[in-house]
């Protein structure tokens, strides 16, 4: 099977990447090894991905879904049909990475599961997305991101004194496609050394509770240890004249620049603030005073001072004013590149710089089916088989 891979486009150039998957945590995986350079395909049911559906929508196609699905060739099969289930096998016998999220007992059913798989193409690397894991007293209930974020505590740490509180962004999902990213690539390795596929397990709470704990399992760290800490924030916003902003005073040198840029130089002499330890027991008294000072300032004069006196604080920005941003415009945070179909679109740009294979987040999401035919046709499959295959309801 040939999938035109471009040696140029990035370190994954020439690995062949089949999805099982939809929404966002398996999607987006399969887009981040794309801009890697990987020749990714999407397999979808007759009626496609769930996430096609979700406003906004421009030109039949979901903003959420090609954010997470760009750079992809989409094959529409009903896995019901034995007939859809023999080219899923034959796509994996031509692929070196599997991407599944679905719950493992489906994928046995359909013979479609690491096991049945590495018996006709033993170097897969075959990497499962759940919720919860393979096996244990969760392993059947369904999991959203919300609800992750309710199991691990992260909910009641966003609002220790308040009602639970969850993130309001799918960061569940987004770091567990991050995570399985960075095992695939590991499994990658390994193979080049020792010639072996493997099968790779990426729960939604495992890896989240890794992205949530590691900074908040302070108080369980130490088994026998006393020491505890409560969960307080340790800031707050403070105002300028016209604008809002965040920031952080650790250190005591950091609340002598802070408060010599808003002429507040007596808070340093403040027994309230004269420890790390007091500032945090004092946070809000502490950006009160701050505001004291800010409040007469415009946000242009608060950055300069950021600038100038290496102050760790920041505007508060809509996304739109973040599009903005002249260090997020440096960095190329955000890509605006034109396609055919949709004309200019905006694109999260791939959060890492290679010197000499860099990530292409250049293209566009598929339509469901988009490439079936052509994909069945690089298979070895001719019109009459295609034909036989719409004939029989595996395919559109």
């Amino acid at each position: 099977m040939t999938m035109a891979d471009d040696a140029s486009r990035g370190s994954l150039a020439g690995v062949k990447v089949l999805e099982f998957t939809q929404m966002v945590a398996g999607p987006l995986a399969g887009t981040m090894l794309a801009d890697l350079g990987a020749s990714v395909i999407k397999l979808e049911g007759l009626k496609g991905d769930p996430l096609r559906f979700v406003r906004p929508q421009y030109k039949g196609m979901c903003a959420h879904f090609f954010a997470v699905n760009r750079q992809k060739r989409s094959i529409a099969l009903d896995l019901k049909t034995e007939e859809g289930r023999d080219v899923a096998r034959r796509l994996a016998t031509e692929c070196d990475v599997v991407v599944v999220n679905a719950r493992p007992a489906a994928m046995t059913r359909l013979g479609l599961d690491y096991e049945q798989l590495k018996a006709i193409n033993p170097n897969i690397i075959y990497v499962m997305i759940t919720g919860f894991g393979l096996d244990g007293p969760y392993v059947d209930r369904p999991a959203y991101d919300q609800v992750i974020q309710s199991l691990t505590g992260a909910m009641t740490l966003q609002s220790p004194e308040g009602p639970p509180a969850p993130l309001r962004s799918m960061f569940v999902d987004k770091y567990a496609a991050t995570v399985a990213v960075s095992a695939v690539n590991a499994a990658l390795f390994h193979r080049e050394r020792h010639g072996e596929g493997q099968f790779i397990s990426v729960p939604l709470m495992k890896s989240f509770a890794f992205f949530s704990l590691v900074d908040n399992l302070h108080n369980q760290c130490f088994v026998e240890g006393e020491d505890r800490t409560p969960i307080i924030n340790i800031t707050r916003p403070f105002r300028a004249s016209d604008g809002t902003f965040m920031g952080h005073v650790q250190t005591d040198e950091q609340l002598r620049q802070i408060s010599h840029a808003f002429g507040l130089e007596d808070l340093t002499q403040d027994e309230r603030f004269n420890s790390a330890v007091k500032r945090v027991q004092n946070y809000q008294a502490l950006w009160q005073e701050l505001e004291k000072g800010s409040i007469h300032l415009t946000s242009a004069e608060v950055e300069e001072m950021a600038t100038r006196y290496g102050l760790p604080i920041g505007k508060v920005k809509t996304v739109d004013e973040f599009l903005e941003d002249p260090q997020a415009i440096h960095l190329g945070c955000v890509k605006r590149y034109d396609t055919e179909e949709y004309g200019p679109v905006r694109a999260a740009a791939h959060p890492v710089d290679f010197s000499k294979t860099p990530a292409d987040t250049d293209g566009v999401a598929p339509r469901t089916g988009e490439h079936t035919v052509s994909i069945l046709q690089e298979l070895g499959f001719d019109d009459e088989r295609v034909a036989a295959l719409r004939q029989a309801g595996a395919i559109q």
